[in-house]
């Protein structure tokens, strides 16, 4: 691992006395009990893992609908093969909460015996910096922590709403991620790859209307975010890296975007190539996001009052604070 323990970080937050409040115990015992499983053995992790996706699968009856949707959509699975699929995604996504507890606190050398395949390394050794592309996989936190093996890293988060897991989060990622910002730090982000560091951003996912343009993905019209199309005619390098776990090794692939075109056909060629990559372990994608809820004149998806209702809560209180 290339970086130093005495690494620099934007988000050095400070541990706070509210993050101890009654409401936060269960996330609490939650966060111990992954610190503490993730000492077993790689092999046995997975196997619970798929037990845990099992169990998600049968409480998530909206996460697994908008999967069903996604996965139809994009991937024209239907009946019972797109059950079985959409199961294996959830075993997929079980595992990638161990693989997650991994990224955050397992040790460099458990880190290191865990099998990698590096392709095309060649296109991040030089000095110069890059924006680094990366999917939203079901083990996205592992793969950060695999790539920083390689390389030194800084990127974007989204800062979550439970503050103890956003917390656990940026204090982890802090120990492979040398310096980081949140969504709402672009222009600084901007500063930093321009500045020739390393800057990791999943742009596979619809961040709304404001940021976005319509491209094809999976031949349907999504809302695909601009960020990486403002550097397509800069002297900044482009790639895409890849972590897609083929039998059981973490296949990691790095390949660059064609900069020569106009910002909609970059956006259409880096939607392209995350397509290329999805397909090399279609299961090992997070399929439950709502890829299709931009630009349609009625959702595609089912309607969710509880969690709608929560989201209404937590912009009300932002607005007033």
């Amino acid at each position: 691992m290339s970086l130093s323990k005495s690494m620099s970080t934007s988000n050095n937050l400070k541990f706070s006395i509210k993050l101890l409040s009654i409401k936060s115990i269960a996330t609490w015992i939650g966060i111990i009990f992954l610190r503490f499983i993730s000492l077993l053995p790689y092999g046995i992790l997975m196997r619970l893992g798929s037990l845990l996706g099992n169990f998600i699968y049968q409480i998530s009856p909206h996460r697994k609908e908008i999967s069903r949707i996604n996965i139809n959509k994009c991937l024209h699975i239907e009946g019972k093969q797109l059950d079985r699929f959409v199961r294996s995604n959830f075993k997929a996504i079980g595992r990638g909460i161990f693989e997650m507890s991994l990224a955050w606190w397992a040790s460099d050398k458990k880190i290191r015996n865990i099998k990698t395949k590096l392709i095309n390394r060649n296109l991040l050794e030089d000095e110069n910096g890059a924006l680094i592309l990366i999917k939203h996989s079901t083990h996205l936190e592992l793969d950060l922590r695999l790539l920083s093996q390689f390389f030194d890293l800084t990127g974007m988060y989204k800062t979550q709403t439970n503050e103890v897991i956003n917390y656990v989060m940026v204090k982890a990622r802090n120990n492979y991620i040398t310096e980081s910002l949140t969504n709402k730090e672009a222009l600084k982000a901007v500063r930093w790859i321009k500045s020739g560091k390393n800057f990791l951003y999943a742009a596979d996912q619809d961040y709304g209307p404001n940021v976005s343009i319509m491209i094809p993905f999976f031949e349907h019209d999504a809302a695909t975010v601009i960020f990486p199309a403002l550097f397509c005619n800069k002297k900044i390098k482009i790639v895409l890296a890849d972590v897609s776990k083929v039998e059981d090794t973490y296949e990691i692939e790095i390949k660059e975007i064609d900069k020569t075109q106009n910002q909609k056909e970059f956006l259409t060629s880096m939607n392209n190539l995350y397509q290329e990559f999805i397909a090399k372990e279609p299961e090992g994608y997070l399929w439950m996001h709502r890829r299709f809820k931009s630009g349609a004149h009625e959702s595609i998806y089912p309607t969710w009052s509880s969690r709608d209702k929560k989201r209404k809560k937590r912009r009300l209180r932002r607005r007033n604070d």
